[in-house]
This record gives structure tokens, C-alpha cells and sequence, in this order.
């Protein structure tokens, strides 16, 4: 069990440092226009990718923090801390569902949701 639930996050990890890169440096592409519902047209414009740039970073932290709560946290701690970003992947994606997209609850949330519940079992 704690083997998956250690895969189960780093795949949340992973999801996030997508994320990253595309709201970072892929903000104006086609691939973007389609994962956010949002027309190329508005990603090109300067004020916009500024915006998805400071999304993206904060999806890095997200990554980092979970990545460092598994390998650098020492084993006391780790869990707790893991589960908190996993928490706050959980909690960005309940806001993200409510004032972007739903499907942000399922593509975000759940995968974090299955890892959590994954840390808890443990």
C-alpha cells in the first residue's frame, strides 16, 4: 500500500509539473487553448500569459512540495506533509472546478483525492 500510494502522488507530482510547462512556456498553444476552454486569441495577449505564467509557477511549487515531503522530510513528518500539499492540490482543484472548469475537480482533485486517501490507509 505504501508503494502506491507513494506512485499514486508522484503521478500528482508529475501532473503539476505539466501543468507547469504548459501555463509557463506553452501558455498561447493550441494544446493549452484546448485544456483551458480558452481561445488562442486571448492566450497570445501579454496580460494573459503573465497570468497562466504565475498559475504555472504556483502548480510548481505544488509538484516540488510533493516530491520534497517524499525524498527530503524526514520519514516522521513525511506523511503529514505529504498529505498537506495533497490537501492543497485537493483545495485549488475544488476552486478551480467552481470558477473555471468542472472538469479541473476530476483531472486535478481525484488523482490527489486517491493519493491522499492511498497516505491515510498507509
Amino acid at each position: 500500500m505504501a508503494i502506491a500510494a507513494m506512485i499514486m502522488a508522484i503521478l500528482v507530482a508529475v501532473e503539476h509539473f505539466f501543468i507547469l510547462w504548459l501555463e509557463m512556456f506553452n501558455a498561447d498553444s493550441e494544446m493549452a487553448a484546448k485544456a483551458f476552454g480558452v481561445p488562442r486569441k486571448l492566450l497570445k495577449m501579454p496580460e494573459v500569459k503573465t497570468l497562466f505564467g504565475n498559475q504555472g509557477l504556483y502548480n510548481g511549487f505544488l509538484a516540488v512540495g510533493i516530491l520534497y515531503s517524499l525524498w527530503v522530510v524526514p520519514a516522521a513528518a513525511s506523511t503529514g506533509v505529504t498529505l498537506f500539499f495533497l490537501a492543497c492540490v485537493m483545495v485549488a482543484a475544488v476552486y478551480g472546478s467552481a470558477t473555471a472548469s468542472k472538469s479541473i475537480i476530476v483531472v486535478q482533485g481525484l488523482p490527489a483525492l486517491i493519493a491522499f486517501v492511498l497516505f491515510l490507509l498507509v
